[in-house]
């Protein structure tokens, strides 16, 4: 029990740290923050306009994303998928089926709000399986301590 607490634990702080990382791809592949800013604003200014705005988008991520997210997760768990081409790939396919990049404005073709949103959700899905996707199913039995039971059950 303790050890699907912890991992209930470790996804969650996965899941905040890969939308983390998606915010802050965002602030700078939308050119939100761009680096001729670092030498225009003062250093609080600027840590100040970066961190609310890398805290703004990826609420924004985790709100879109918060139940598709957690049922991939769930379905990763029990089929104890631990590599990291699912977990970007997953993350792509929620990027373009959350409709999350339809929130552009007229400035930007929908082409390239697609592939930063697509980007984004890599890289959040990568940090995701970082810190945790990468012992994903650890905490269930394992197919051989369930057959040894089984069999130490019938003798």
């Amino acid at each position: 029990m303790l050890r699907l607490l912890v991992r209930m634990f470790a996804i969650a702080f996965g899941f905040f740290a890969g939308c983390l990382a998606a915010g802050l791809a965002y602030a700078f592949l939308a050119r939100l923050v761009v680096p001729e800013d670092f030498g225009r604003f003062s250093d609080l200014e600027l840590t100040v306009t970066l961190v609310i705005g890398v805290v703004g988008v990826a609420s924004l991520f985790a709100r879109a994303v918060l139940i598709p997210a957690f049922a991939i997760i769930a379905v990763f768990e029990f089929l104890r998928r631990r590599d990291w081409l699912s977990y970007a790939l997953a993350g792509a396919v929620m990027a373009l089926a959350s409709g999350v990049y339809l929130a552009g404005g007229d400035a930007v073709e929908p082409a390239q709000i697609i592939a930063i949103h697509t980007a984004c959700a890599i890289i959040g899905a990568s940090v995701y399986w970082l810190v945790a996707g990468r012992n994903a199913g650890r905490w269930l039995p394992s197919e051989r301590a369930r057959a040894a039971a089984a069999i130490d059950g019938e003798a």
